[in-house]
């Protein structure tokens, strides 16, 4: 499992570093109420990405081991590709439709048009993604999520200079990327068409979408949890205030994301094919190995993103921006653990039990909840009662997740772990909390290294994750008999 997360640490480095490197450029470049108006189209895609889209890849990625045994990638492949096509038919049609009726305001309009094609292409990369990393193509998936991170930026920043500052030109940079990147993937993209996959097996078909459907549900009110904030902000505060919502939400969400992504890259699949091969107890335990190989890695980052809220304000923000995020970051990073181990940790248990639909009791409730305090909440306390209501909200969904999944699915996760991965951060805060340094970048690169060489220490000498215990034993494999057992 760990040689897996480390091998798909560079799907997750780069486009972590992308991500900062578009905050720093866009909000020099852009005022917050640009950055509010991009933002305002971009979570319209996100949203419309993974209510629609999210299902389809999680369906493949639950099917593909079990198509691999009895050799009918193909045939799995041929249906995927199928579903996508027609439902990205149906989007386009309404979607253009609606277009012409409804008039935009000007400033939305060309960012509006454009997305539409960026969503469909932007989903299209991740289901090729979700194949590469079904049949453990670590290689062609780290390059092409780095290569669409790094093309996205450039070409964004180009349009910038060209097109002007505004949102349509960051649409368009991202929309080429995933152009370029969904074609590198060309015999996916034909699979429909191959001899080899045979005709359209219709049990399959269904099969696919009976699981598919209902996890378009959930994502839809998950989705709508996790951004009715920034629609609602929007509305009632204010595109400036919104823009600053919004760069505090990326600096946090989006290396939370990343790192999240990237763990369960490798350990999904690879609880699947265990559940596929080994049966349910064994299954189970590998769930529960994941969920503390998750804990232990986001819980100090969110940690430590918070206590450095004042070094990443002041080098990777805007003069305009940085006053609001530095209060807005520590709010959000306790919400991105809680989101990041819902989502990558708890949800898998649906996902496990072929239950995905039971996740509404916990979503639609929160989301109701979510709406209802931001109506409350924002016209009296701004951007901070959005970030407080969506950090109650999303730990609702997280310990009401926890519950219901593990009676579907009883994922085993040992508690002494859950205790160690706690107990490691303690002497990281502190570090952070009594050694300062310049608000600059030597800074910020002094306190996260402190914080990341602090950790690890703490988290080797409690066995965090085991990680001492299975390097010593690799060791003792390499070295030989004669290296003396450990013992706690």
């Amino acid at each position: 499992m760990y040689r897996q997360i480390i091998g798909y640490i560079p799907s997750n480095v780069v486009p972590a570093i992308v991500s900062m490197l578009m905050i720093y450029a866009y909000t020099r470049l852009l005022s917050p109420t640009a950055f509010g108006s991009y933002s305002y189209i971009f979570s319209a895609v996100l949203v419309l990405q993974t209510s629609l889209f999210y299902a389809l890849p999680i369906a493949v990625m639950r099917f593909f081991p079990g198509a691999a045994m009895t050799g009918r990638q193909d045939g799995l492949l041929k249906e995927a590709y199928v579903v996508f096509y027609a439902l990205s038919s149906v989007i386009a049609v309404i979607t253009m439709t609606a277009g012409l009726l409804v008039d935009l305001p000007e400033q939305y309009r060309a960012a509006t048009w454009l997305a539409l094609p960026m969503l469909l292409f932007r989903s299209l990369v991740q289901l090729n993604q979700s194949v590469n990393r079904s049949g453990n193509q670590m290689r062609r998936y780290n390059g092409i999520e780095c290569l669409h991170a790094v093309l996205g930026f450039i070409l964004s920043l180009a349009a910038l200079s060209i097109v002007g500052h505004g949102a349509e030109a960051i649409v368009l940079g991202l929309l080429i990327a995933a152009v370029i990147c969904a074609g590198i993937d060309g015999r996916l993209l034909v699979s429909p068409f191959r001899r080899s996959a045979g005709a359209l097996d219709r049990a399959e078909l269904e099969r696919l979408v009976a699981y598919a459907w209902p996890l378009v549900a959930v994502a839809a009110t998950g989705m709508i949890l996790q951004n009715s904030d920034r629609f609602l902000l929007g509305s009632l505060g204010g595109a400036e205030m919104l823009g600053i919502f919004a760069v505090a939400y990326s600096l946090v969400e989006r290396p939370t994301t990343l790192i999240c992504s990237s763990i369960s890259t490798a350990t999904f699949p690879l609880v699947v094919q265990v559940l596929e091969q080994k049966g349910r107890e064994a299954a189970r335990i590998q769930a529960g190995r994941n969920g503390i190989a998750m804990l232990a890695v986001t819980l100090p980052a969110c940690v430590g993103l918070a206590l450095t809220a004042d070094y990443i304000a002041a080098t990777l923000v805007g003069p305009a921006f940085r006053g609001g995020v530095v209060a807005l970051l520590p709010i959000m990073c306790f919400t991105a653990l809680a989101r990041g181990l819902r989502a990558h940790v708890i949800d898998h248990a649906f996902h496990l039990s072929g239950r995905p639909l039971m996740m509404l009791w916990t979503y639609g409730p929160a989301t109701v909840l979510n709406i209802a305090l931001n109506l409350y909440l924002v016209p009296r306390y701004g951007m901070f009662g959005a970030a407080w209501s969506a950090l109650l909200c999303q730990c609702g969904t997280a310990v009401g997740g926890w519950f219901v999944g593990t009676a579907l699915f009883p994922v085993w996760l040992p508690l002494g772990q859950v205790i160690r991965c706690v107990v490691a951060i303690v002497p990281m805060a502190g570090a952070l909390i009594l050694v300062r340094f310049p608000l600059d970048w030597y800074g910020l690169l002094a306190s996260t290294m402190l914080g990341i060489v602090v950790y690890i220490v703490s988290a080797v000498a409690l066995d965090v994750g085991e990680i001492r215990s299975i390097g010593y034993r690799a060791l003792r494999d390499r070295v030989g008999s004669n290296v003396p057992v450990l013992t706690d």
